[in-house]
């Protein structure tokens, strides 16, 4: 039966259910992918993106450590720059937060990654704002989002946030099978980035 329901049935069962997560996400079918975890996603990202020596990537210490680990093999291959910033547990407004991605930013400057929700804290970063801030940066920086804890554990779409990629494991807040996640891409985004299969 395997067999059959792979070759048969299968296709049409994922576009289904790539139809709801679009609704869900508030995203069209033609940006996202359904991927296994947030892990395979964002690293479909990070590994898809085309870097030179000397780029430079911003990220938070606090960010989950397989994105972190991933950045810093690009490290190895291809002498991108890993920028670490610190983010305040305790900070006293959004503008704080998105001032911390923002000093960070260089000429160099080729993408930035955020957590949507910090895993370790459960801290919601202003996602959105950072989004606004890096648009206005070298041109326009791209944003990847980590977003393995927040889809349907509160209330947004994807949409609103306006940020270039965005990775979640549906396997946590919506209950879906194990081994199951989303990509999203905006859709300008698509054509440049290599995907890993």
């Amino acid at each position: 039966n395997l067999s059959w329901f792979m070759r048969r049935r299968m296709l049409g069962e994922v576009a289904s259910v790539k139809r709801e997560l679009a609704d869900l996400a508030g995203v069209p079918e033609d940006e996202l992918v359904i991927t296994r975890n947030t892990t395979e996603s964002l690293g479909t990202v990070i590994h898809g993106l085309t870097y030179a020596p000397g780029d430079e990537a911003v990220m938070c210490d606090q960010d989950y450590g397989s994105m972190l680990e991933q950045f810093r093999q690009e490290r190895q291959r291809h002498g991108l720059k890993c920028i670490e910033v610190d983010v305040p547990l305790h900070p006293k407004s959004d503008e704080e937060l998105v001032d911390v991605y923002a000093r960070a930013i260089t000429p160099r400057t080729k993408v930035i990654l955020v957590s949507h929700m910090i895993n370790i804290t459960g801290q919601i970063l202003p996602v959105k704002e950072v989004v606004a801030m890096a648009r206005t940066k070298n041109g326009g920086i791209p944003v990847i989002v980590d977003g393995a804890h927040a889809l349907a554990h509160f209330e947004f779409k994807i949409s609103d946030l306006a940020c270039d990629f965005y990775g979640v494991s549906l396997h946590k807040w919506l209950f879906a099978p194990h081994g199951t996640g989303l990509l999203y891409v905006r859709k300008e985004k698509i054509k440049g980035l290599w995907p890993l299969m």
